[in-house]
């Protein structure tokens, strides 16, 4: 198989399609990757070769943005078409087996689906998102920049969900016959976490990606945790300097720092309800503590499905320390948000998303001929 990988600067959706990528090459495929430039380096790290746009707009998703700035710079690449017609252009010129488009790219999706590829739509969080998603506020912005993101979504044959059913927002709903539920795929090796006791690892990560209070957020956090008898290993990502914290002793702070180094390790996740992140975390049975940094994303949706399982809190951004100290403290003790993080735990590793995804595209019955 090859496939043609087309994807966006939106943080935690990038994952998902190398882990994809992974599984293709080790079953002797080939993929490579059209994005934007500030993906170059993690995609050619994970081994993959990168294609810059040429034709779309360029998009740093760690820039600083007020909240409707975002949402407007945000959906214009959302829409841009000219991500398309790169797509079409990059499958044309290397043999393509199919075209794997990030539902975020509702532009590229009617690009290369006008175009006859086959394609299949990567959707890295909650389906049930993505449709109110389309319908709501953003989607509303997406036509006023030329789309129309709920045909887009519904265009491809093929729609792989990277998450459980039952984290759906709806999870008993009737969906299309092309939405297919591949489940949570495996960032690190699927073992369960061994936490010290005696000293309990808090890992705090607030998104790669750059929100309006994550500063703050990351600060209540950080407050809430001093003094605390635990270890505390914070991320800031590109979008806020490290300096620019008040750190406690019992704390260390990184910019980058692959979360896989310290899971297997950790007792607790304070995360902004990213569904990466998220999933990540309850692999290891990790229980999570969800601070949503947008309310027009798929975080308060993520944070109510942890709280549903019983695997986690949820509270605002605009939290205190004090607040988010007592949910600390309760998420350490062995309650019953533990038990509920480990028993999710034991089925996310039952098995590995990836490897049903790629048997979908290896056996599904494209419309369109081999590009």
């Amino acid at each position: 198989m090859h496939a043609l990988f087309v994807t966006i600067d939106g943080g935690g959706n990038l994952p998902p399609a190398l882990l994809l990528a992974r599984e293709i090459t080790r079953r002797g495929g080939t993929a490579r990757f059209l994005g934007h430039a500030t993906q170059r380096a993690a995609i050619e790290r994970a081994g993959f070769h990168f294609l810059p746009y040429t034709r779309g707009r360029e998009y740093d998703s760690a820039a600083p943005r007020s909240t409707a700035s975002g949402l407007w710079q945000m959906t214009g690449v959302f829409a841009d078409r000219g991500i398309g017609r790169d797509a079409v252009a990059a499958a044309r010129r290397e043999p393509t087996d199919v075209v794997v488009v990030d539902c975020l790219l509702w532009g590229a999706l009617e690009e290369t689906n006008a175009a006859g590829l086959p394609v299949a739509q990567l959707v890295h969080t909650l389906w049930d998102y993505f449709v109110r998603n389309t319908a709501g506020p953003v989607g509303w912005v997406g036509r006023v920049h030329g789309a129309h993101p709920p045909r887009a979504m519904r265009t491809p044959s093929l729609s792989l969900v990277t998450v459980r059913p039952d984290f759906e927002i709806t999870p008993d709903a009737v969906r299309p016959a092309a939405v297919r539920h591949v489940g949570v795929l495996w960032q690190d090796p699927p073992v369960e976490a061994r936490p010290d006791t005696a000293r309990p690892r808090v890992l705090v990560s607030l998104s790669t990606a750059s929100f309006p209070g994550q500063q703050r957020a990351l600060q209540h956090s950080l407050d809430a945790l001093a003094g605390l008898p635990v270890e505390v290993v914070a991320t800031t990502g590109p979008s806020i300097d490290p300096a620019d914290l008040r750190v406690p002793r019992n704390a260390v702070v990184h910019r980058h720092l692959d979360h896989g180094e310290v899971l297997p390790r950790t007792s607790l996740v304070i995360g902004h309800g990213g569904h990466g992140t998220t999933m990540r975390a309850l692999t290891h049975g990790v229980p999570v503590l969800v601070l949503p940094m947008h309310p027009l994303l798929d975080q308060p949706a993520i944070g109510r499905a942890v709280v549903r399982h019983g695997a986690g809190r949820v509270l605002s951004k605009r939290a205190r320390p004090a607040p988010i100290r007592a949910a600390v403290e309760a998420l350490l003790a062995d309650g019953p948000e533990r038990a509920g993080a480990a028993h999710l735990g034991r089925e996310i590793r039952t098995q590995d998303g990836a490897t049903q995804a790629v048997d979908l595209l290896a056996s599904h019955q494209w419309e369109s001929v081999r590009v």
